[in-house]
Order: structure tokens, then C-alpha cells, then sequence
């Protein structure tokens, strides 16, 4: 099911980049012309953004028809057509680079969310998304990540109870602060759940000991890692934040944890090549030109 602030987020990202029309494809023609056209890969991957693309489109209505080659999650080689369209074209225009960069962006998330998941599964464990995110384009980030195979538990900052260290230096330390937090919420505490996020081994164990639900191990170096595994007698499994897949040390397999996060995943995008070629009563275009 797509989030429904996906409306909202391509409304508002038609508005920047139309604004009150698209003057280039508006002086080539007054009028609409007829058209036909493709997208097609330019890199090998998993794809995603369908649904997202298709309520971009819905403003074309009957006007614009898409035919589509591939589902959320197929995977695709280079010079694979992505979809074709035609009529309307100047409704392809006004968005192309709109259309390139929603599938370069999801794609390549997908793409590589898809490869470290395989990668932790060797290893028993399962990938969740960080605290790392791109404000306003996380609702499109979610579906890519979760299509690439990924778990994506957070929904917002209003579902959930999500203490961090700037929260610490806000407002005191671990057990203040949950005090405090548990006090306000009172008998929602049975519904809502408590997540920390420690970089110490010190924090760990004041955590580790206190009424939260999921502890987060964020920046800490290998041999806090160590430390943490090794000497705090955990009782609630933490959930393990490396900042790039190669910070993975084999011996995490064996650690009392089931869900890595990797922060670059999203922080870092590596776009997906895509390309649309468009022409005009039915002349056949040179592929990828």
C-alpha cells in the first residue's frame, strides 16, 4: 500500500519543477502533439517506483497511455525497455527529469538494499533501515527499501518513541529522560514503543537495564562493538548500525543481535541509469539516443 503523503510530495515537486507551466515544450508547440517513446536501462538492477510513477501520470488521464514491461521488485538488465507510453506528449516532457529520477533513486536503493540483504543473510541477520534519512523523499525511500528486501519499521516521529543523543544533551541523561518520557505518556506506554540510541558502552549498560523496548548501537567504532557484545550482559537484542557494509567484521554473526542498519544505504545513493527516448509519429528512435 503506497503511503498516502506520496500525492502530496509529486504535487509539490510538479510545482517546482513546472511552476505555472513548462514554457520550453510550450513554445516548440501551442497545441499538443501526439507522441510515443520508452524509457530504458541503463544499468543493471531491481526496479522500482511504479506505483509512484503512476500518480505522477495520473494528470495525463486518457490522454497519456503507459505500457508497462516490468513489476515493482523485477529485476532488469541494461537496454531493457522499463515502459513505453504514448499520446499526450508533452505530459512526458514536463516531467522527464521527474521520471528519471524517480527510478534512478528508488532503483538504486532497491538495487543496493537487494545486494546487502543477501549479503546479511549468509550471517543470520536481517536489514533494517537507519536513522539516517532524506527528509520529505523518505515516503518514496521506504518503498524502494522495502522492494530491495530491507525492513523499514519507522513510520514517523509521531508512532513511536525514538530517543537519540541530541535528546540526551536536550534533556538529561537515560534514566531521567525515560523517566520522564514514561511519566508523559502514561497508559499509552502499552501501545508505544521506547527505542534508545547509545554510543557508549556506558549508555549501553544504563540502557540495557532501563524499561525501553529496543536499544540502537549507533557510531560506535569495532572494539566498542566488542565491548558491547561481549561484556554487557545483554537482555534486550540491539539492533546494530555500521555506517557502510564494509565496517561488517565476520565475528557480528555470532553477537546476540538479529537487525543490522546500514546508514548509507539511504544517506548515500548510488542512482540507477535510466534514459527516456521520445518521438514523434512513429519514427522509430536509435536506442539509448
Amino acid at each position: 500500500m503506497i503511503d498516502p503523503r506520496v500525492k502530496k510530495v509529486l504535487e509539490w515537486m510538479r510545482e517546482v519543477e513546472i511552476g505555472s507551466g513548462d514554457l520550453t515544450t510550450e513554445s516548440i508547440s501551442p497545441y499538443s502533439l501526439h507522441s510515443a517513446g520508452r524509457v530504458i536501462a541503463k544499468s543493471d538492477g531491481i526496479f522500482s517506483g511504479r506505483e509512484i510513477l503512476e500518480i505522477l501520470f495520473e494528470p495525463g488521464g486518457n490522454q497519456l497511455k503507459v505500457n508497462w514491461n516490468v513489476e515493482e521488485g523485477s529485476i532488469i538488465e541494461i537496454g531493457n525497455e522499463i515502459f513505453s507510453f504514448e499520446g499526450n506528449g508533452a505530459e512526458v516532457l514536463k516531467v522527464r527529469r521527474l521520471i528519471e529520477w524517480i527510478i534512478g533513486r528508488m532503483s538504486g536503493i532497491a538495487t543496493a538494499t537487494k545486494e546487502t540483504v543477501n549479503f546479511l543473510e549468509k550471517y543470520g541477520k536481517r536489514l533494517v533501515a537507519g536513522s539516517k534519512v532524506s527528509p520529505i523523499f523518505e515516503v518514496f525511500d521506504r518503498k524502494a527499501f522495502e522492494t530491495g528486501g530491507g525492513i523499514f519499521k519507522r513510520h514517523g516521529l509521531e508512532d513511536t518513541i525514538y530517543i537519540t543523543q541530541n535528546h540526551f544533551l536536550y534533556a538529561g541523561g537515560i534514566t531521567d529522560v525515560l523517566a520522564r518520557v514514561i511519566e508523559e505518556i502514561g497508559d499509552a506506554r502499552k501501545a508505544l514503543k521506547i527505542e534508545i540510541e547509545v554510543n557508549s558502552f556506558d549508555q549501553f549498560v544504563d540502557a540495557n537495564k532501563s524499561n525501553c523496548d529496543i536499544i540502537h548501537l549507533v557510531d560506535l567504532d569495532d572494539k566498542k562493538i566488542k565491548e558491547v557484545f561481549e561484556k554487557g550482559d545483554l537482555n534486550k537484542k540491539p539492533v546494530l548500525h555500521l555506517n557502510t557494509l564494509n565496517d561488517w567484521r565476520d565475528k557480528y554473526a555470532d553477537y546476540f543481535f538479529r537487525f543490522c542498519a546500514i546508514e548509507e544505504l539511504l544517506k548515500d545513493v548510488k542512482y540507477f541509469r535510466n534514459k527516456l527516448v521520445i518521438r514523434r509519429n512513429g519514427d522509430k528512435c536509435e536506442e539509448g539516443k
